[in-house]
């Protein structure tokens, strides 16, 4: 791959993004063996160049239905966009889009539930 591909952690905001953003660097690097930087985003990227979109929104969800909103946009925008990689990056949320992907018949393959099971899609842009 020529260019870099670009990484977008999009997240509720909490005193933790920037430590999280910061953990899942590290993981590329030392077990991917990709080596960029992964920009925090506390608003939908949908409208951006990206590879690969990170999604954690936690427990911000809790009392509202952005979470939900924001499960059904990535599923969206993966089937429009198969070439990306989206990651879910806490149990709270790969709760929520396994709920989410339930509902479909045909999951998009580019959602992952976790970061280990993305770990061969993200070797791809070594």
């Amino acid at each position: 791959m020529s260019e870099k591909p670009r990484a977008i952690y999009f997240c509720d905001a909490d005193d933790d993004m920037q430590q999280e953003c910061e953990s899942i660097q590290r993981y590329l690097a030392k077990v991917v063996g990709l080596d960029i930087p992964v920009e925090l985003w506390e608003r939908p990227p949908w409208r951006e160049r990206f590879d690969i979109l990170f999604f954690d929104w936690g427990g911000m969800s809790l009392g509202n239905s952005l979470l939900e909103h924001f499960c059904d946009e990535i599923i969206k925008n993966a089937e429009d966009n198969p070439g990306r990689v989206y990651v879910m990056t806490s149990t709270f949320t790969e709760a929520a889009m396994r709920e989410a992907l339930q509902e479909l018949k045909g999951k998009p393959n580019n959602i992952y539930l976790s970061i280990e099971k993305a770990k061969i899609p993200l070797v791809c842009f070594v």
